[in-house]
């Protein structure tokens, strides 16, 4: 028996090799006049079988590996050394520059060279040292070979030039580290995380991946740019990393990046340049994973195996599911779909983003339906078909509990009800900013000791909307005065008279902002009639008011207040309409914005609907609802 175990194990091993080898003469093959030069590394290592095995899962893998460059690249990356270099330059300043140079024209003309017909024996070989060097650090020295592949090998994150990054970071950032050498991976993490706090934004998709010399000194740049410079770093000074993403958050628009330190068989999710607790990074974050893979160097196949028509991530034959790794997940089995004259294999399920929904997932037919695995509880998700770059519904969107169970949201067109509705879009910033806006207070005096003064605190905000209170007596100064330590955060102080007319003051008060030589314009911003800009100190005030001085003592009879907000209230005069969804978004009629009472009341929603209202007048931001309990639950 045991004889047997071995042949089998013999020729298991035989078969794999003689399939990986094909893999390899076929990247030879396709390397053409560069194949001299691949060669060479695997002939140098000759002598050293593991290093040897190394440079041959870098070429079998390379195939699909390319530098992405236009001749504008030279300019950008010259400029961004600068600028990254420079710390005397504003971080807001460097939003406005990079923000003039983002233009399609600047980046036309990009070209890709596959590496394959490129990378030249001394740069892989250099890597190769480099790297088998790394794997002999305390936090990497436990890897398996494979994991070594992987986490650490790798010459490349995206599509940037190339470049010997190794030496470059190790020499920056091996002095930070040296003395933790016999401490855990996340002493690395802390110094490391107080060394880089950066600023990030979003980088149009055409601009070509950074170079990794000019990462060195990111301290303003997009998620992928600080996921890709925390790469170089941490595999420079052998700490394991994986580069990790969601196409698409549950409940937020947009997707996101992020790196994953590999210690001891677990995953532990940082972002350079953030400073959130060792591992916390997703857990941390109020947007929910859909689901997350993991982009490798190495080629698996695939999500989905032999299959042409399904959307390019999961043909991707370098992408993992690893959501698992992440959250606690459940199986989604969809029991029945719209019929169809062919029933395709696979469906898909969206999660919906700013204006569309956008598969996140897929699924095996299973009788009339569907089975999709790991997936995240508490989301809705909408069923889809896709056939060459076109979606359909297959399926009433579908909300699923965190067991695991659906609630199919099918509009029950017989039955209608009244809704109350407030806003058309919310995520975690208006939350936060109305609970530490609770505690603050506004005091009223005709005398600037306010010995003799009355207060109005102010409690818990239902809405993130315009607050009137009545007042009714003459008053000279008003203060508004925060939470400590909370930026004060007010959008709009507005004080009017008798006649109901707003009356203007002189600007006072003591509030600190961010930017030092910004005082009066940071308190002015309460008065300037903008609802998104707001007043707000530097965090760390215990003291900090700000208010007017009236010149005399005037009637007032109301104060109108606005915290801190997103301008996704219901605003008065501007045009809005409700939609529900039933294999499609269907109209449920427009309305115009109230100021009085700041909402809008539709009276023939069906019941159990998904619900989106859209504000015809201005603005981007929507998010999908439910309406339970008298209110907006938002998805």
């Amino acid at each position: 028996m045991k004889t047997l175990l071995k042949t089998c194990v013999w020729v298991a091993a035989a078969w794999l090799s003689v399939g990986c080898d094909r893999v390899l003469d076929t990247s030879l093959e396709l390397s053409g006049e560069n194949r001299s030069q691949l060669e060479a590394v695997i002939t140098h290592y000759a002598g050293e079988p593991e290093k040897q095995e190394a440079a041959k899962f870098l070429i079998r893998n390379m195939k699909r590996h390319y530098t992405a460059d236009c001749p504008y690249m030279d300019t950008y990356y010259e400029l961004t050394d600068s600028l990254q270099r420079d710390t005397n330059v504003a971080v807001s300043a460097l939003k406005v520059i990079y923000d003039s140079i983002y233009t399609p024209q600047r980046f036309a003309g990009i070209k890709r060279t596959p590496d394959l017909k490129a990378v030249r024996s001394d740069f892989l070989i250099s890597h190769i040292d480099a790297a088998f060097e790394a794997w002999k650090s305390p936090w990497a020295k436990d890897l398996t070979f494979d994991e070594f592949c992987e986490y650490i090998l790798p010459y490349r994150v995206g599509h940037e030039r190339l470049e010997l990054w190794r030496d470059l970071y190790k020499e920056t950032y091996a002095p930070l580290v040296q003395p933790l050498l016999h401490q855990q991976v996340d002493s690395v993490y802390e110094v490391i995380m107080r060394r880089i706090i950066g600023n990030r934004y979003f980088t149009p998709s055409y601009v070509p991946d950074l170079r990794p010399s000019s990462l060195l000194h990111l301290r303003y740049g997009s998620c992928p740019s600080f996921v890709a410079m925390g790469v170089y770093l941490y595999r420079s000074i052998g700490v394991p990393v994986a580069c990790d993403f969601t196409p698409n958050w549950t409940n937020h628009a947009m997707g996101h990046n992020w790196l994953s330190i590999i210690s001891e068989g677990k995953t532990y999710p940082i972002m350079p340049g953030s400073a959130v607790a060792f591992g916390q990074h997703i857990a941390h974050n109020s947007y929910h994973l859909s689901k997350a893979y993991r982009q490798l160097f190495g080629e698996t196949g695939g999500l989905i195996k032999d299959e042409e028509n399904v959307p390019a991530l999961f043909s991707d034959p370098h992408i993992v599911d690893v959501t698992d790794q992440y959250i606690q997940t459940v199986d989604v089995n969809l029991p029945d779909c719209f019929p169809q004259a062919h029933a395709p294999r696979y469906a898909y399920l969206g999660v919906f983003d700013a204006q569309n929904w956008k598969i996140v997932a897929y699924g095996k037919r299973r009788g009339k339906g569907y089975r999709f695995e790991r997936m995240a509880p508490g989301a809705v998700y909408l069923p889809m078909y896709y056939s060459e770059g076109s979606t359909a519904s297959a399926y009433y969107p579908i909300k699923v509990d965190e067991d695991g169970g659906l609630h199919v949201l099918k509009p029950d067109t017989a039955r209608l009800r009244s809704v109350k509705l407030y806003r058309k879009f919310m995520d975690l910033f208006p939350r936060i900013w109305l609970n530490n806006f609770a505690g603050s207070r506004f005091v009223f005096s005709r005398d600037a000791s306010f010995r003799r003064a009355d207060t109005i605190r102010v409690d818990t905000l239902a809405e993130c909307n315009f607050q009137t209170v009545v007042l009714g007596k003459p008053y000279r100064y008003m203060k508004f005065i925060p939470v400590a330590k909370t930026g004060g955060n007010i959008a709009e102080i507005r004080l009017y008279d008798k006649q109901g007319k707003q009356v203007k003051g002189k600007i006072i008060g003591n509030f600190h902002p961010k930017e030092p030589d910004d005082v009066m314009q940071a308190m002015g911003m309460a008065f300037d009639g903008n609802v998104l800009s707001c007043s707000r100190t530097d965090g760390k005030q215990k003291d900090a008011w700000l208010g007017l001085d009236l010149g005399k003592a005037v009637e007032l009879s109301k104060l109108v207040y606005l915290p801190r907000n997103d301008d996704n209230f219901i605003r008065e005069g501007e045009l809005y309409e409700l939609f529900y969804w039933d294999k499609g978004w269907r109209s449920l009629g427009q309305k115009t914005g109230d100021g009085e009472r700041q909402c809008l009341v539709y009276d023939n929603v069906p019941e159990n609907a998904l619900l989106l209202l859209r504000n015809l007048s201005k603005g981007k931001e929507e998010r999908i609802f439910t309406y339970e309990g008298g209110k907006q639950v938002w998805w």
